[in-house]
């Protein structure tokens, strides 16, 4: 199993981590008081996926911490399809990640098994997509829930399960969609900071910082993808006994 410890982490990583942690401080202190909850979310969640973009299997410890207190956070801010789908998928998905994960380990790297997205996974993926995400924004726009972004929320919401599908089965290509994820979380986040919404410049800052290691993270996934592809080599034969 891959091992977790400060030397786990590289310049970059660190440079993600201790810059949530001081934006995170410093929006606190400008802005009406502590903010304890955006706080550890925001530390939690950069951990998480840092170790997850080095196919860490110990991401999954800080994303229980994350998703939990972040259904709490998107509940306040009335992003309703957010908080659940954290609640009912991205929460549950933290302990099936962990079990996939741990069976498909790079015996030499301790990493994850790293693979590409098919052509026919890949259409698939869209067509659920295109499906999914006007029902949804439909859905969350009736006057009964009334979230304060459908279509946003709805973007977010639908994408997110197909990015967390991805990931669990470690395919690099699910890096391109947290991509495209956080720009628009980065945006979502960005309107409800402007709408003065509790929390929401904590949240903004965290996933301007996720959108940078969504980045690294392809980079690193591809790089995985190409160890766990290569030939393994050849076994030494044993020692002749006299």
């Amino acid at each position: 199993m891959a091992t977790f410890n400060v030397r786990t982490f590289n310049g970059f990583d660190w440079f993600l981590i201790l810059g949530t942690t001081a934006v995170s401080i410093v929006s606190s202190l400008l802005g009406d008081g502590w903010d304890t909850l955006g706080f550890i979310v925001a530390v939690t969640g950069i951990i998480n996926l840092v170790l997850c973009a080095k196919g860490n299997i110990w991401n999954y410890l800080f994303g229980i911490v994350y998703n939990a207190i972040y259904v709490y956070i998107a509940w306040k801010s009335r992003l309703f399809a957010d908080s659940a789908i954290y609640l009912l998928y991205y929460l549950p998905m933290q302990f099936v990640g962990w079990a996939r994960w741990k069976k498909n380990q790079n015996a030499n790297s301790g990493a994850v098994n790293v693979t590409h997205l098919t052509w026919k996974m890949a259409a698939v993926l869209l067509l659920v997509a295109a499906v999914l995400i006007p029902a949804f924004a439909w859905l969350l726009s009736r006057p009964f829930i009334a979230d304060s972004q459908p279509w946003l929320d709805a973007v977010t919401t639908v994408v997110s399960i197909l990015a967390m599908y991805l990931m669990v089965k470690a395919i690099a290509e699910q890096w391109y969609i947290w991509i495209v994820l956080d720009a628009v979380q980065t945006v979502k986040w960005l309107i409800a900071t402007i709408r003065g919404e509790e929390h929401a410049a904590l949240m903004l800052v965290m996933f301007a910082f996720f959108l940078a290691n969504a980045v690294y993270g392809l980079i690193q996934w591809n790089r995985l993808a190409r160890q766990a592809s290569a030939p393994l080599p050849p076994p030494v034969p044993p020692e002749t006994l006299p």
